[in-house]
């Protein structure tokens, strides 16, 4: 421990030439991230005991405005435009930065060095709360506009009510107020992200003017699988509210979690509580949820829906067929099953596939790996894929039907 608070006095020392530099260490570290706020550690020096931990906190918003932190905006400075007018009233008496320490503790003893004490503090703070703040006040939106942004594809989304076996969406729908007002919540803020987002009411009419949707609470399951597979949706996101209310205060969760429609597979989960409010008012309390917990799970979203998808190809032959599907031959006089080879080597991400087996009547690759975008720069997906290649065996004259379950692509061929 004492070689430790050795080292940091040489640093302290270090950087301590000038008035400024003395308040502002800029020996700042990101320990961990707790949802919306975050845990950093900041050194701080004065001439007093207890002015360390107060210089380590503005050490801290000063490294984070101009210097910038490893993890957080990229490592990139907060403050892109300058705004003496807003950014002097953290530092002056003002003390702007109060409303965003939810806790400090000492990390390592304060000692003193030289003329002057030195410790660090470790402080949790109301990051995103912070971030936003800064963006309104420095001009962000502006800085922004002049850089523009590279095309990124965004997925649709679908969002539903969490339910237990035997319920359906309907009924939640039509039983639960607060579902409702939840589920409203977090598709206004998809969509004020600029998320195309489907409606479910809106889904469930259009399935019950087809004649799709079942009336009976058996077909619950089925009813829900249906429309959520036929939607159009990329992802869907199950909600699902929690409240605690006081005689004093309320507070609400939202427990959040996104499912790849086409697989089921998880991309994103997200609950945290709300701060306590003086109202009870659930579309309220929803709203500062949404505030707080939206970015970081939709975020989640969009990394997964950006990465290669991967999905099983399995290619039989009719039973109509004459031949085996290892004889066949493309109208090249190429095998088939070469050609479907050749066509994967070079359309597969990056090439990458594996062939589980080739038999007479049928042929498996457990998996494919799928590019992240087609031609026009939007998300790949699986029926995108069957098409294009089932495109190019018919032209070269072997005709064939597509069904898609999931993520795995049913490619019968007849020959």
């Amino acid at each position: 421990m004492n070689k430790i608070v050795n080292i940091l006095g040489i640093l302290l020392l270090l950087f301590t030439t000038s008035a400024k530099a003395q308040e502002y260490l800029q020996i700042v570290s990101l320990e961990a991230e707790k949802g919306a706020n975050a845990v950093f550690s900041s050194a701080g020096t004065a001439d007093s005991k207890k002015g360390v931990e107060t210089n380590a906190i503005k050490s801290l918003i000063y490294t984070l405005f101009f210097q910038g932190v490893e993890g957080v905006n990229d490592g990139k400075p907060l403050v892109s435009k300058p705004n003496e007018a807003y950014t002097n009233t953290f530092f002056n008496n003002q003390a702007r930065y109060t409303p965003y320490i939810v806790s400090t503790e000492e990390a390592v003893k304060t000692t003193k060095v030289g003329g002057h004490f030195q410790g660090t503090t470790r402080i949790t703070l109301r990051l995103r709360q912070l971030i936003n703040d800064v963006r309104k006040n420095t001009h962000y939106e502006e800085t922004v506009a002049e850089t523009p942004n590279p095309r990124h594809p965004k997925p649709t989304i679908i969002v539903v009510p969490y339910k237990k076996t035997g319920e359906s969406f309907q009924a939640i729908l039509e039983n639960d107020s607060d579902s409702r007002i939840a589920i409203s919540a977090v598709q206004k803020g998809l969509e004020a992200c600029d998320i195309k987002t489907i409606d479910l009411q809106g889904r469930i009419d259009a399935m019950h003017r087809r004649g799709q949707y079942e009336e009976n609470a058996g077909a619950a399951e089925s009813n829900d699988k249906q429309l959520l597979m036929s939607s159009g949706a990329d992802v869907y996101v199950t909600v699902d509210l929690m409240k605690d209310y006081t005689a004093e205060d309320a507070r609400v969760a939202l427990v959040m979690k996104a499912y790849e429609t086409a697989s089921g597979t998880i991309w994103a989960s997200e609950d945290g509580w709300t701060n306590r409010f003086r109202t009870t008012n659930t579309e309220a309390l929803c709203s500062y949820a949404i505030k707080d917990h939206l970015p970081a799970f939709l975020e989640q979203i969009i990394k997964n829906f950006s990465l290669p998808a991967r999905i099983v190809l399995q290619i039989s032959i009719s039973e109509n067929s004459a031949g085996s599907l290892q004889d066949a031959c493309c109208s090249n006089g190429e095998r088939i099953v070469d050609f479907i080879q050749n066509w994967l080597d070079r359309n597969a991400h990056d090439g990458d596939y594996h062939i589980q087996g080739i038999m007479d009547e049928s042929a498996i690759f457990d998996y494919v790996m799928i590019p992240k975008q087609d031609k026009e720069g939007y998300k790949m997906t699986s029926s995108k894929f069957a098409k294009a290649l089932n495109d190019q065996l018919k032209a070269q004259d072997v005709s064939g039907t597509i069904r898609i379950d999931g993520n795995t692509i049913l490619l019968m061929l007849d020959l």
